[in-house]
């Protein structure tokens, strides 16, 4: 059942990926709305974390109540970033990820959101810290988050996420990661 979820995942993120690829340069000819651009950066028991994302979301909603006061919204985020270990004499280490990302929100340009996403990631190394080591460096990146939409001219969000990193059980030694993170994007 779980590797069944996470080939669903994968396989999502790959047409997600091919969609956005594959998307019309032109703005109104496109399923996607412009790109955002954020940055996030956290911290969790085993390691800081910074990134870089890029989202893309779809410019229909995936549901939505008759009066569009609720809505559900399909996103995909391409991600780079760099951890770096507490502890030891442990350098910094990359981690590139594609995660698509399910969105609810209000109607307006303003207002609150929530947002559950499930994706993979590769990092550039299996040995976190002199404690901690990954079997693989395939990981899936699983993540909840809240925020705010200002409606400013650029679209600005705020969020607070709470993100989970671990192979699902794929190889042992699995001990996974947690981070707790900011986030900050703006559409372009």
């Amino acid at each position: 059942m779980l590797r069944s979820v996470f080939s669903f995942v994968l396989i999502s993120s790959a047409l997600a990926s091919a969609a956005a690829l594959a998307a019309p340069a032109s703005e109104d000819a496109a399923w996607f709305e412009p790109v955002r651009l954020g940055a996030a950066l956290g911290a969790g028991g085993d390691a800081s974390i910074a990134r870089l994302e890029a989202r893309w979301n779809l410019k229909t909603d995936l549901w939505a109540t008759s009066s569009r006061s609720v809505r559900v919204r399909l996103g995909l985020e391409a991600s780079v970033g760099g951890w770096n270990p507490h502890g030891s004499n442990s350098n910094l280490m990359g981690d590139v990820g594609f995660t698509p990302i399910f969105r609810v929100q209000g109607a307006g340009r303003s207002g609150p959101f929530a947002e559950v996403g499930a994706g993979v990631h590769l990092l550039s190394r299996t040995r976190i810290s002199d404690s901690k080591v990954f079997s693989t460096a395939f990981q899936f990146g699983d993540r909840i988050a809240a925020g705010y939409r200002f409606g400013d001219a650029l679209d600005s969000e705020l969020a607070v996420r709470f993100q989970h990193y671990s192979n699902a059980g794929i190889k042992e030694p699995n001990p996974g990661i947690n981070f707790y993170m900011l986030q900050y994007s703006a559409r372009f």
